[in-house]
């Protein structure tokens, strides 16, 4: 009897030791697990799964952009393994799912999650234009053969396929809106104060004028780029040009001709660098007769070399100086019509209209700005930019072997000094407001998600 009982409570013990091998587990109660609470609100373990291949998806895809990003300057961005990209997406689903739980909890306590009817318009308009914009994207992923509706329809089709439908707009763009609704709320009493206005703009000026004073070429720079200038160095000034430029085919001509040219020199300074180095071993104390015996020999065929490269370079750089010559005969008639009129006295601006092949002067409306050895320009032009003694003087034809004839006008004098914070106010107060919003707005957030009652079980998705 004894001998039945030990039996028994041995294979009890065994049972107990290997239950884990002989529970089945139930696949629905295990999917329904609570992986994460945000104030009693629950995400189950299959929603946050979900969750996470998308991560994983979005997070492997930004991998390969950067590495092919990379991989153009020879560098490497690096990619995790798959575990590690697999805890990298779940860090993050956590933290993104707890943030946007805390924001609509927030948005419903606040009252913010009721739309207006001028919310629910504008949230039709914009899932409208995403709708439209996704399916003209599709287009290049579906049949090239279709065409019109047919091709509209199959793209939508493939979009649709992909989970771009207009539900998932529809349900995106409002909670976009509660989201906006939300921010709003949170920065409402943001202001930028005038001494904040100020001292950035001060700032401003004195990390311009240090730039511009280790690099006087770089004011010119901003000013053509049509960047913010907040400070103007000594010596600069506008002008405006009649270009008389070349004509595209003659523009090409001379560029292959000049390419050639170059292609010539190479050939040239490699031929007369093995003559060099063929001269300089055979003068070498340390050579030995063998080694100067096959010297010798060697070079009777590289001054022939070195001729025959020559003759090549010339013949090339005659037909580059043809080139050059026929483009600017092909412009001379041009030129004189130009200068004619300016004799006559009619209005420099008028003729820029008219006869000027430089697409700078629409976009630059004052000119260009320029100073002594300005390095971004062609130097004849600054030179004679430059040589203009007062404001309205303009110039002789300059020769440009690369453009054509430049003809400049002295436009404005550039004062030194600041712009005056007027000027740029509008800009300033626009990028520190934004500035304080942002940093308010994820200050606010964060203090909402550190009052929430957020609790997680991570290991239960190792289950």
């Amino acid at each position: 009897m004894r001998k039945y009982c030990f039996l028994a409570l041995l294979l009890a013990a065994c049972v107990a030791l290997s239950g884990c091998a002989l529970v089945v587990k139930d696949a629905e109660k295990d999917a329904q697990q609570v992986i994460l609470s945000v104030n009693g609100e629950t995400v189950d373990k299959q929603t946050f799964n979900g969750y996470v291949e998308a991560q994983e998806s979005y997070l492997a895809s930004m991998y390969n952009y950067y590495n092919q990003l990379y991989a153009m300057y020879g560098l490497s961005y690096g990619t995790p393994s798959e575990s590690e990209l697999h805890e990298e997406a779940v860090s993050a689903t956590l933290e993104n799912l707890t943030q946007r739980m805390v924001l609509d909890q927030k948005a419903a306590e606040l009252g913010l999650d009721q739309l207006t009817d001028e919310d629910n318009a504008k949230i039709a308009e914009a899932v409208q234009q995403d709708v439209e914009a996704i399916i003209e994207s599709a287009k290049s992923y579906v049949d090239d053969t279709l065409e019109g509706d047919a091709l509209t329809e199959a793209a939508r089709a493939y979009a649709e396929q992909a989970g771009y439908t207009e539900e998932y707009y529809q349900e995106t763009e409002k909670e976009n809106a509660i989201l906006s609704k939300v921010r709003e709320y949170a920065i409402k009493d943001v202001a930028v104060t005038e001494d904040e206005l100020k001292a950035e703009y001060d700032s401003r000026v004195a990390s311009a004028k240090e730039s511009y004073e280790s690099n006087l070429s770089a004011y010119g720079t901003s000013v053509m780029n049509g960047e913010t200038v907040y400070y103007a160095p000594a010596g600069y000034r506008y002008v405006r040009q009649i270009l008389v430029g070349f004509t595209e085919e003659d523009s090409a001509a001379i560029s292959a001709a000049n390419n050639e040219r170059t292609s010539a020199q190479t050939v040239l300074t490699t031929a007369q660098n093995a003559l060099t180095e063929n001269q300089d071993a055979l003068a070498a104390e340390e050579a030995t007769e063998e080694e100067k015996e096959a010297l010798t020999a060697a070079q009777p065929e590289l001054q022939p070399a070195v001729d025959e490269a020559q003759a090549v370079l010339d013949e090339k750089a005659a037909a580059a100086e043809a080139a050059l010559n026929t483009a600017f005969e092909n412009i001379q008639a041009k030129l004189d019509e130009v200068k004619e009129k300016l004799a006559a006295g009619e209005d420099f601006e008028a003729l820029i209209e008219q006869y000027n092949d430089d697409p700078g002067m629409a976009t630059n409306p004052n000119g260009y700005a320029v100073c002594e050895g300005y390095s971004s320009f062609d130097p004849a032009f600054v030179t004679a930019a430059m040589a203009l003694e007062k404001v309205g003087d303009v110039s002789e034809p300059v020769r440009s072997d690369s453009y054509g004839w430049y003809i400049i006008r002295y436009n404005a004098e550039i004062p030194e000094g600041e712009v005056g914070l007027d000027a740029v106010r509008d800009l300033i107060e626009s990028e520190l407001l934004d500035e304080k919003q942002d940093a308010v707005y994820d200050e606010t957030v964060q203090n909402w998600i550190s009052a929430a009652d957020v609790k997680s079980w991570l290991d239960r998705l190792a289950d």
